[in-house]
This record gives C-alpha cells, sequence and structure tokens, in this order.
C-alpha cells in the first residue's frame, strides 16, 4: 500500500476540527469544561486550528482515576480541546487504516462491536473441537512507543501528521509509573484506534502467513480455533515469538489456555457453546450490583426517572443478546422494580 501525504491540512481545517467537537462532545458527558468550550465554539476550534497550523499545540498532562469493575485499571482522562485533537488525527486516519485491518478485528470499529464478536466467535465453535485463547499481559501499558510509530509511518509518510502523532503518543505522564517510551494511556480515542493498528501485524501473521481461517480477535482477547489441539499449541509458540521479538509483548500466563468446546468458551463477558450463549456468572453479579445501585439513585431522586429505564434497558439488552429468558425474568425483573 503507498504512503498517504498531503493529509495535515485536511487534519487542521475548520470542518475537521467542528465534526471532531461534535463527536467529543457527544461522549462529554457535559462536563464543565466540554460545556465552556461549547460556549467559546468558535474561538476555542480557530486557535486549536491556529496552535496545529504553527506547530505550537501541545497537549496537557492527563487527570488519573481508577475503576475496580471488573478489575483495576487506571483511567486517564485528557483536557476536552486534547479529546477533540484525538477525534481529529482518528477521523483522518481511520481511513487510511481501516481497509488494511482484518474482518474479524472488532473493537472500536464501526458495525462490529462486542456481540458480533461473540456470534463470530460461535460460529467458529461450531467448526473447531478446540480453541486457544488468550489476552496480553498489561497490553495497554506495554504498548513500545517506537514500534508503534514505525507501524504508522509504514502508512503515512506527511511528516506534520507523524509529529502529531508522536507528540500525542508520548504524552503518557511518567507518574503512571511506566518505563519512558511504553504504554497508552485507557480512556483515549487515539489509544483505542492506536492499539487496533499494534496489533494488526499479529492478525496478519495468523490469517495471511499462517492460513488461519477461524480466529476473533477484540482488542488484545484473541481466540483462534480448531480441531487440532497439536496444531494449536504449535500456533501458540508462534504466536508467542512473535509477540515477543516483533511487537515487544508477553501473553497473559493466567488468561492463556487450550480447551474444547464441551466446556464452553469464555469471551468478553459470555460463556459460548456452540448452540447456546450464556451470561458468565461475574458478569451476571455486576449487572445485579449497577442494577441496586441505579434503584437507590432513583429513591434518592438523584437520577430521573427517564434516566433510570434507560440505564435497566440497557442492562436488559445486554443480557437479552444472551439464551437468558429464564434468567431475565426470575433474577431480574424483579429487582428493577421501582414501587
Amino acid at each position: 500500500m503507498k504512503r498517504k501525504g498531503y493529509l495535515f491540512e485536511k487534519l487542521y481545517s475548520f470542518e475537521n476540527l467542528y465534526a471532531a467537537f461534535k463527536k467529543a462532545f457527544k461522549g462529554s458527558g457535559r462536563t464543565e469544561g466540554a460545556c465552556r468550550f461549547h460556549f467559546h465554539l468558535e474561538r476555542e476550534l480557530l486557535k486549536l486550528k491556529e496552535e496545529l497550523k504553527t506547530n505550537t499545540y501541545f497537549p496537557a498532562k492527563y487527570r488519573y482515576f481508577k475503576t475496580f469493575d471488573p478489575k483495576e485499571r487506571t483511567i486517564s482522562v485528557a483536557p476536552f480541546r486534547d479529546r477533540v485533537v484525538h477525534h481529529a488525527v482518528v477521523r483522518v486516519l481511520e481511513p487510511i487504516f481501516e481497509p488494511t485491518f482484518i474482518f474479524d478485528s472488532y473493537a472500536t470499529r464501526k458495525e462490529k462491536g462486542t456481540h458480533r464478536a461473540v456470534k463470530r466467535a460461535q460460529k467458529y465453535l461450531k467448526r473447531g473441537f478446540y480453541y486457544f485463547k488468550a489476552d496480553v499481559l498489561k497490553y495497554f501499558d506495554s504498548v513500545d512507543h517506537d514500534t508503534l510509530l514505525d507501524l504508522v509511518r509504514r502508512k503515512i509518510k506527511d511528516q506534520r501528521v507523524l509529529e502529531l502523532v508522536e507528540r500525542i503518543i508520548r504524552n503518557s505522564d511518567v507518574s503512571r509509573g511506566l518505563a519512558r517510551g511504553r504504554g497508552l494511556p485507557i480512556g483515549n480515542l487515539t489509544s483505542q484506534f492506536f492499539a487496533n493498528v499494534y496489533l494488526d501485524p499479529l492478525d496478519h501473521l495468523i490469517k495471511d502467513q499462517m492460513g488461519i481461517k477461524c480466529y476473533v480477535r477484540y482488542m488484545d482477547d484473541m481466540v483462534l480455533f480448531s480441531d487440532s489441539k497439536g496444531y494449536l499449541k504449535n500456533v501458540l509458540r508462534e504466536v508467542r515469538l512473535f509477540l515477543d521479538d516483533q511487537l515487544k509483548l508477553t501473553l497473559n500466563p493466567r488468561a492463556t489456555f487450550l480447551n474444547s468446546r464441551l466446556n464452553g468458551l469464555p469471551f468478553l463477558g459470555f460463556r459460548i457453546f456452540p448452540n447456546v450463549i450464556r451470561v458468565k456468572r461475574e458478569n451476571l453479579k455486576r449487572v445485579k450490583s449497577k442494577l441496586k445501585e441505579r434503584k437507590k439513585e432513583f429513591h434518592a431522586g438523584l437520577i430521573t426517572e427517564e434516566r433510570f429505564v434507560m440505564s435497566v434497558r440497557s442492562m436488559f439488552d445486554h443480557l437479552n443478546f444472551a439464551d437468558s429468558f429464564t434468567l431475565r425474568n426470575s433474577v431480574l425483573v424483579p429487582r428493577a422494580g421501582v414501587g
């Protein structure tokens, strides 16, 4: 594929920045910073445009907080104006990288997502008696900046775009305790996009060079399927070597294993069998806990009835994807009552 140039003018154009603002504002939760930017919208966008054009734009430090659902993570929150730039960058780069991604990569891509990944895994589970499932140990914290930038340079030759991308990638505060030159901050749109770019060479190794048809990846969660357990053991060795040698990554030993479809496939919050999809026990516990929390907030007057109903509907829609009719009616419906 030819490397793309002449992208920077498009990136900092007012039209691109305005479209990026709309996307960033939609997911902002109407925070004070987002609303202030919105109030002075034209002035703020023109200021960003000028800073990008004159190479005087520098991203600010992140604000951090921890989440513990389902496991402990450090979430990085960029100032709103930086999030506008992140969207502007992805709007320009995504059309270039998207056609090169494999079909069965499902995270943060249009018309993909969790449910399609689960359905695809179920389809492959019908074909292969065995599966090998793995994820990368501390994936976002382990991404090597130089390796990632090399991957971006393979498709982009516009030097000013590359300088901006490097500025964003390297803006990872060392206060997170990471080695210098490593890590993508969880919570950024650019981080999600570049995380897909980083594992794309692995996808093509598996699909193109090794010729494996039954393979699904959702971010760093990956599953391969085969009727031969010995074959999957050989594939596992190849994947480990490639990750270590080419991408400086390590598979998570606690989440890497071979199993058969008789025991089901735990994947993205569900347990998948060839003809049925179940909700994982820990996922159900989280839904019950969130439902209890939303109900408390509603009775305390902290959220409106409309927001409560939307939240409950979202939880039910998630569970409804699995074969959970009895579960929803016997366990969750009574818990969602507001009377």
